[in-house]
């Protein structure tokens, strides 16, 4: 019995080591905030310990939103089904007045991503803007509530460390190449 209570407290503390260790260039050190497709809340470190592709967009957007979440899906569609589900994909809105928990889950239907790999989210105008800063993603909106803004995909390890980022929807092979790797074995 005594050694069965020393080897959790070994366990546990193992654990507690586990969580507070990020690396210090990892974007899981940003407390975020994010809404939920499902209507509840996350932080930006709800795929730690998977590799991640994370962007950000607006639901209502009418062209360069659409083509960002279907190349992203094309990226993971070139994994075979054992790395594809070691795949995690993070969308975060930044127009969390719109993109409600409901108009989320319906993007996600509407785009028919895996809600076992997939979450849609949106953040607050605050976490919003420093997601966006840490990402390198820029957006402003206009007069008529749309957004001008920047088409970034940022692959991450599983400890939330940027491992390659593409700007190109589809088609950049270095990008993929780091997909491939990120996605080859166990998680990080």
């Amino acid at each position: 019995m005594r050694y069965l209570a020393w080897m959790l407290w070994i366990v546990a503390l193992s654990a507690d080591a586990g969580e507070v260790a990020l690396p210090p260039d990892s974007v899981y050190q940003l407390n975020a905030a994010l809404t939920t497709q499902a209507g509840g809340t996350a932080g930006l470190d709800q795929y730690r310990g998977y590799p991640v592709m994370i962007s950000m967009f607006y639901g209502s957007c009418p062209a360069a939103c659409p083509m960002l979440i279907t190349g992203i899906q094309a990226y993971e569609s070139h994994l075979d089904p054992a790395a594809r589900g070691r795949l995690r994909v993070l969308m975060v809105s930044f127009d969390q007045a719109r993109d409600t928990a409901q108009q989320l889950a319906g993007l996600a239907r509407l785009h028919r991503a895996d809600p076992a790999r997939w979450m849609f989210a949106s953040a607050g105008e605050s976490d919003a803007r420093r997601i966006a800063a840490l990402l390198g993603i820029s957006y402003r909106r206009q007069a008529g509530g749309e957004f001008d803004h920047s088409l970034l995909i940022t692959l991450l390890d599983g400890r939330g460390r940027v491992l390659a980022k593409t700007s190109k929807i589809v088609g950049d092979d270095a990008f993929q190449a780091s997909l491939q790797l990120a996605t080859a074995g166990e998680s990080q």
